[in-house]
């Protein structure tokens, strides 16, 4: 494990498991190279879990002012214009560090921090809502699939951990993030996607290869 980083390695973090925070960390360690190639360089939001994974959660948009000097940062936006200094996850150290506060969730932006200006990755959220069960979200994955394959672009589902599916589809770095936006609610609109709608989606499924 990486000395210095990781403080009270034995805090219990998985009680049902018996997993330690000094685990989670020797875990990010074994998947350091799949990790950094999928959120490397780009901010994160913190969810912390300070008892643990049974107890509350929550939000960390903002590094603390006493974090260490060497930690990267930079400046992002929500859509109604509210800025923080988030963490950038620039190499495992930072990674680790954001561990050894309890951070159990890295909610991670689409876009590289040294390129803030375009959105490089359409993230689809399905989600269950009242009426709506996870059959039916499974369902509406198959037929985004369907739509994806129309325009030859592969799109890599995941579970959000709580109740739905993201899925994911890297771009070209052409747009920002207002059209890209655009391009996932119009995904996420099922039978109700207009053809206008669709038009627009497929104009941002361009990817690198």
């Amino acid at each position: 494990m990486a000395s210095g980083l990781i403080s009270h390695a034995d805090k219990l973090l998985f009680a049902e498991r018996g997993e330690t925070k000094g685990d989670l960390a020797e875990h990010y360690e074994r998947v350091a190279e799949p990790l950094m190639r999928t959120m490397g360089g780009r901010p994160v939001l913190l969810q912390r879990f300070p008892a643990g994974a049974a107890g509350p959660s929550f939000f960390q948009k903002r590094v603390p002012k006493n974090a260490p000097a060497w930690l990267r940062t930079t400046t992002v936006a929500t859509p109604n214009g509210t800025t923080s200094q988030a963490l950038v996850a620039a190499d495992l150290d930072h990674v680790l560090w954001a561990v050894n506060l309890g951070c159990l969730g890295f909610h991670v932006w689409p876009y590289l921090a040294d390129d803030p200006d375009h959105t490089d990755e359409l993230r689809i959220d399905l989600d269950p809502t009242p009426g709506i069960d996870f059959g039916h979200i499974r369902q509406a994955a198959r037929e985004l699939e369907a739509l994806l394959a129309e325009v030859g672009v592969t799109g890599y589902p995941k579970t959000t951990g709580n109740r739905g599916l993201h899925v994911y589809v890297r771009l070209q770095p052409r747009w920002d993030s207002y059209a890209v936006r655009s391009a996932a609610v119009a995904a996420s609109s099922g039978p109700a996607i207009t053809a206008a709608a669709t038009a627009r989606m497929i104009s941002c499924l361009a990817l690198y290869w």
